[in-house]
C-alpha cells in the first residue's frame, strides 16, 4: 500500500501540474477558429492529448486515431473539423474536483473538501453530493455530447485516494454508471487505485479504458520539461498495474514525456509489444 500511496502522488502532482498550466494558458488564450484540419482518416491506434492548448489550423492531428481535447473550450463547428478523417474527439471531464476557473465553480463551491496541496487553483470535491452528480450526469455531459465529442476522459477520480471514504467510492461510481448508461466512451485518466477498487468490485464494465502517465519515463523538471527513465520501483508498480487493467479487458494507453529519439522508440515498442496505444509529449502541459 505504501508503493501505490506513492506512485498514486506521483501521478496526481503531475495532473495537478497540468492542470495549473492549462488554467494559465488559458486565461491568456486568444480562440482561433479551428479550419482547414487535414482530413486524411488515422489509421493508427495512437491517441493525441491537447488539454493545455487550443488547437488551430494545424497538421498535428492528423496521425491520430483519437485526441482528448477541453471541449469546454470549443465550439460545435471546431469539434466537427477536428472529427474530420474518421478521428475521435473525446472531452477532459473532471469528476472529483473543480477548478476556480470553470464558470460553475462558485455553485458548487460549498460541496468542496479541501484544497490540493500547493495547488491553490483547484479543489477536490464531494462526489457524494447529489448535486455534483446531477449536474455533471444531465447538465456538463450533455453540453459536451451537444457539441459533437464522441466520448470523455475523466480525470480526478484519485478523490477517492485522497478522501479514502465509502461515500466518496460510490459517488464515483453512481456518476461513471450513469454516464455508461448513456452509451457514452469513458477512458479513466490515472486514478490507479480507484481503478484497482472496481475491478475487485466487479464493476469494471462502468469504464472502456484507462490512461496511465509515467509508466516508462518520469517528469523532473515541471518548468522546464525535464525528464528522465521512470524509476524501476514505480515502473513494475504500473506495468503490474495494468496487467490488471489488462484481465479485467478494459483498453489500455500509456502517456509519456520524452525528448529523446531512443526513448521514443522503446516506448513504441513497448506498446506494440503489450498491445497498447500511446502518446509521447515533449511538454509537461500537453501543448
Amino acid at each position: 500500500m505504501k508503493d501505490q500511496k506513492r506512485t498514486a502522488l506521483r501521478s496526481r502532482i503531475t495532473r495537478r501540474m497540468t492542470a495549473l498550466l492549462l488554467a494559465a494558458a488559458l486565461s491568456v488564450i486568444t480562440i482561433i477558429p479551428v479550419t482547414n484540419v487535414p482530413a486524411e482518416a488515422a489509421r493508427t491506434t495512437t491517441w493525441g492529448v491537447f488539454i493545455g492548448t487550443h488547437l488551430k489550423n494545424t497538421s498535428r492531428i492528423k496521425n491520430y486515431r483519437h485526441i482528448v481535447i477541453d471541449a469546454q473550450n470549443y465550439t460545435k463547428s471546431e469539434i466537427s473539423k477536428l472529427k474530420s478523417g474518421g478521428r475521435r474527439v473525446y472531452s477532459y471531464l473532471s469528476i472529483g474536483s473543480i477548478a476556480k476557473y470553470r464558470s460553475y465553480y462558485k455553485r458548487f463551491k460549498k460541496y468542496t473538501l479541501g484544497n490540493y496541496n500547493n495547488w491553490p487553483g483547484e479543489k477536490w470535491i464531494d462526489t457524494s453530493k447529489k448535486a455534483w452528480q446531477n449536474f455533471l450526469v444531465n447538465e456538463l455531459v450533455p453540453s459536451l455530447r451537444k457539441k459533437g465529442v464522441d466520448g470523455l476522459w475523466v480525470d480526478n477520480t484519485d478523490v477517492y485516494y485522497e478522501y479514502h471514504r465509502t461515500p466518496i467510492l460510490n459517488g464515483l461510481i453512481s456518476i461513471l454508471t450513469r454516464i455508461k448508461n448513456k452509451k457514452i466512451p469513458i477512458v479513466i485518466n490515472g486514478g490507479d487505485v480507484f481503478v484497482s477498487k472496481i475491478i475487485s468490485m466487479g464493476k469494471a464494465k462502468i469504464i472502456d479504458g484507462v490512461m496511465q502517465e509515467e509508466v516508462l519515463t518520469r517528469i523532473v523538471g515541471y518548468n522546464s520539461n525535464k525528464f528522465k527513465r521512470q524509476t524501476n520501483a514505480d515502473r513494475k508498480y504500473y506495468e503490474a498495474y495494468l496487467k490488471k487493467v489488462k484481465r479485467a479487458g478494459r483498453t489500455i494507453a500509456i502517456l509519456e514525456y520524452t525528448k529523446s529519439s531512443q526513448m521514443r522508440k522503446e516506448i513504441i515498442n513497448y506498446c506494440k509489444k503489450n498491445g497498447y496505444s500511446y502518446y509521447i509529449s515533449d511538454n509537461v502541459a500537453l501543448k
